[in-house]
């Protein structure tokens, strides 16, 4: 079995199935396909040729990542793709759009109390300033966005300051009517970081 772009060995999907036999779990898929005909590989097919959120480089706002590249509004825009948290951390201060010194209160909604409150830009990259990762791509978002030229022209400031606002209110962020993301997801499901993530090099 592959997952993640890697060859499971028999015993880690023993484990994950339990004491079903490997060759029962080929068969009934088998039998599933055999079952539901040509419909299934339409599907399928579609399933297969089109990105995982997070899989590929986005140059697209967070409700168009979510038509699958079907719908376009005038030319694409130029994308190289946008700086990781990483980059930004131990990128010299004359490579900031602003200074990393600035608070992030100054830019994003914060309560008191909050280790966010008191911290600047460059403090919150820091991967042990938070376990949680949204703060570092939030940052490195909005860096991005206000770079000149944009590293992201499909993703503006105001957008990534109206994502961590939408979360610290109501614990998720809706990109488009009926679809909620929130901050963190397990991998391949659709969240903010992991949306963040596919924006950046």
């Amino acid at each position: 079995m592959t997952i993640d772009g890697r060859q499971d060995s028999d015993s880690e999907t023993e484990a994950r199935t339990g004491p079903i036999a490997q060759s029962d779990l080929k068969n009934a898929g088998r039998r599933r396909f055999g079952k539901s005909g040509m419909a299934a590989s339409g599907v399928l097919a579609t399933l297969a040729s089109g990105p995982v959120l997070g899989d590929v480089l986005q140059c697209k706002s967070p409700s168009g990542s979510l038509s699958g590249g079907h719908s376009t509004h005038g030319p694409a825009p130029v994308c190289n793709g946008g700086r990781s948290p990483g980059y930004w951390k131990n990128a010299a201060a004359n490579q900031w759009p602003i200074a990393p010194t600035k608070p992030f209160k100054t830019i994003f909604t914060t309560t008191n109390g909050s280790p966010y409150h008191t911290a600047s830009l460059l403090t919150v990259l820091d991967p042990d300033f938070d376990n949680a990762p949204l703060g570092r791509h939030i940052v490195a978002a909005y860096l991005n966005a206000i770079s000149t030229p944009s590293l992201t022209p499909f993703l503006s400031g105001q957008q990534v300051v109206a994502m961590w606002n939408e979360i610290l209110a109501s614990g998720f962020y809706t990109p488009t009517a009926g679809v909620k993301w929130p901050a963190t997801a397990a991998p391949g499901q659709p969240s903010v970081v992991a949306y963040l993530t596919s924006t950046m090099t």
